[in-house]
C-alpha cells in the first residue's frame, strides 16, 4: 500500500476524522508515507493538547508531515512544538479564519453533538454530496473507515475543529484544496493550489493529480537539503 524508497525522507500522515491509514491508499508518490495512528482523545482534550499526544510516533528530526481535514489541523499543532521540515495541506484549513462561519453554530444547536457520531455512521450515505462522483469503491472505503472510528473520537474530532484558535502559520507549507469541498469551501480558503472538481475526499478520488504535486514538493525539499 504504501510505496518505499530509502533515497527520501519519510512522510508522516496524519488522517481526516472518521478515516485512517487507508485514506493515503491511492497517492503515488516516490518515498515512504508512515501513518500517524490516532489514539484515544481525552474529553477536555483541544487540537492543541491532542497534538501532543502523537509526537512520540514521530521517529527523525525535521519531518515531513501531511495531513487531511482534521488531519492538517494536528499537522499545524506538531510543527508547532517540533521542527518540522514541510507541511502538505490537503482538504483543510489552516487558521481559525478559514473555518466556515457555520462551525461557529455547533454548541447551539438543538441536539446533542454526542451523537455526531451515531448520525454519521447511520447515515452515511447522505454525506455523498460531500464527496463528490466518488464511485462504488470509494464509497464502501469512506464507509469502512467511519464504522472502525471509535464514536467518541468523532464527537471528539467536531469539537476540536470547531473550537481551533490558531491565528498564523508559519511552516513552511503548500495547502491543496479542492474546488468542490463542501466542507471547507474555498469561499473562506485563502492562498491555496486548486483541484479542479475536486472533494473533501479528493486524496482518494483525485489522487492522480494529488500525487504529482507532492512529488515535485519532495524534489524542492531534496533540492533544498542538498544545497
Amino acid at each position: 500500500m504504501f510505496e518505499s524508497n530509502t533515497e527520501m525522507q519519510n512522510i508522516y500522515c496524519l488522517p481526516g476524522l472518521g478515516a485512517d491509514h487507508r485514506l493515503f491508499s491511492k497517492l503515488k508518490v516516490g518515498t515512504n508515507l508512515i501513518p500517524i495512528k490516532y489514539i484515544n482523545a481525552e474529553t477536555a482534550d483541544t487540537a492543541e493538547t491532542y497534538a501532543e499526544k502523537l509526537l512520540d510516533q514521530i521517529k527523525e528530526d525535521n519531518p515531513i508531515l501531511m495531513g487531511v481535514s482534521l488531519g492538517g489541523i494536528l499537522a499545524i499543532e506538531i510543527s508547532k512544538r517540533v521542527p518540522v521540515q514541510k507541511l502538505i495541506l490537503i482538504s483543510t484549513i489552516k487558521s481559525k479564519n478559514e473555518l466556515p462561519p457555520y462551525f461557529s453554530l455547533l454548541d447551539h444547536l438543538p441536539f446533542d453533538i454526542s451523537k455526531t457520531a451515531a448520525w454519521f455512521k447511520n447515515y452515511g450515505e447522505l454525506l455523498k454530496p460531500f464527496y463528490n462522483k466518488i464511485n462504488k469503491e470509494e464509497m464502501d472505503l469512506f464507509k469502512s473507515m467511519l464504522i472502525a472510528t471509535p464514536d467518541d473520537f468523532i464527537n471528539w474530532g467536531v469539537g476540536a475543529v470547531s473550537h481551533w484558535k490558531n491565528e498564523t502559520i508559519e511552516t513552511d507549507h503548500i495547502h491543496i484544496h479542492g474546488s468542490y469541498d463542501l466542507v471547507f469551501p474555498t469561499k473562506w480558503v485563502n492562498n491555496y493550489t486548486e483541484i479542479k472538481s475536486g472533494s473533501h475526499f479528493m486524496v482518494v478520488d483525485k489522487a492522480d493529480q494529488i500525487s504529482p504535486i507532492i512529488n515535485e514538493q519532495l524534489k524542492s525539499v531534496n533540492e533544498k537539503s542538498l544545497s
